[in-house]
């Protein structure tokens, strides 16, 4: 579950277009502080799996469908883009006090 509530604007690194699919690599910080390979982090809200770590990014897969039915296709190298990790067990949702 995601908050929607922006962490950190990234920046794409690259964009490597294959015949049915992409492979985005997103410059970030903040988000990575606890990410591994495997977790979810949102670009622009559209949920991607993060195939690879490096220490100022992390690369994710975006399949044709998600390319034709979001603005993902439209970004170019330097486009900036909202990040957000999912929930937390931990985190607070809400200040009830």
């Amino acid at each position: 579950m995601f908050t929607g509530i922006v962490e950190e604007v990234g920046t794409i690194k690259s964009i490597n277009r294959g015949q049915h699919s992409a492979v985005l690599t997103v410059r970030a910080k903040t988000v990575l502080e606890e990410t591994r390979i495997g977790d979810s982090i949102a670009v622009n809200g559209i949920c991607l799996t993060v195939r690879q770590l490096f220490p100022d990014s992390f690369a994710a897969d975006v399949m044709h469908e998600t390319l034709n039915r979001s603005a993902l296709a439209q970004l170019t190298v330097g486009s900036a883009v909202n990040l957000n990790v999912p929930c937390r067990p931990t985190d607070v949702l809400a200040d009830t006090s």
